[in-house]
Parts: C-alpha cells; sequence; structure tokens
C-alpha cells in the first residue's frame, strides 16, 4: 500500500555534502528558508497512514528498507513534508525526526524524481 508519494522539485546547494554523511533532508516547498541550502524540497503529500519500520522508501527506482523512525516523524511529514533520511541501518533513531534505512548509501537525488514509502 503506497503511503505517501512526492516529487523532488529543488535541491539545496548544500545537499552533497550531507549525502556524503549518508543523510538527505526532506522538507515540502515551504521550508524555512535558513534550511532550503541543506534540503532536497518537494511537492506537498498526504501521509495516508503512519511510516513504520519495515516499510519500504524509494527514491527514484532506488529501493530502501526502514529500520527506524522517530517519535515526530509522523507529525513532521504531515506538517510540512519534514524528515532526516540517515542510510545507516540503526534499528533505533539517534533523533526524533529521523527515519532510519538499510539497502545503501545515500543516493543523489534528481530534479523530478518520486519519493514514495509504501507499507
Amino acid at each position: 500500500m503506497k503511503k505517501y508519494e512526492v516529487t523532488v522539485t529543488r535541491i539545496g546547494e548544500l545537499v552533497k555534502e550531507f549525502l556524503g554523511q549518508n543523510i538527505i533532508v526532506l522538507f515540502n516547498e515551504n521550508a524555512p528558508l535558513e534550511l532550503q541550502d541543506i534540503s532536497v524540497l518537494h511537492t506537498e503529500g498526504e501521509l495516508l497512514d503512519d511510516i513504520k519500520a519495515g516499510d519500504v522508501l524509494r527514491i527514484g527506482n532506488r529501493v530502501y528498507t526502514i529500520t527506524a523512525v522517530g517519535e515526530v516523524v509522523n507529525k513532521n511529514v504531515r506538517r510540512m513534508g519534514h524528515t532526516c533520511l540517515k542510510f545507516d541501518g540503526k534499528t533505533s533513531p539517534e533523533l526524533p525526526g529521523d527515519i532510519h534505512l538499510k539497502g545503501g548509501d545515500a543516493p543523489f537525488v534528481n530534479l523530478g524524481e518520486k519519493i514514495v514509502i509504501e507499507g
């Protein structure tokens, strides 16, 4: 079941630096100006069901398994399309807004790509 789907509309100038640390910061297009340079901005999307460990996240044709979800992720995604994707496979979230994933390193994200979460 598809829980969430958005399209990448802008990639901040500093996103590459975070990719080197296996992190992608997501925000919808209404992100605060001071955070846009570090973020992958996307269209607004409706979160149809809570994100949970075991769900699948797709970025374009790359597939990752969600291993941990912070306690405020679902609220933040619903409100502003915001979360921090950490490609480290941890099974316990470091921060309340983090989604941890396994399946490889953080990919470079392209304009127009879909980001999809499926249960």
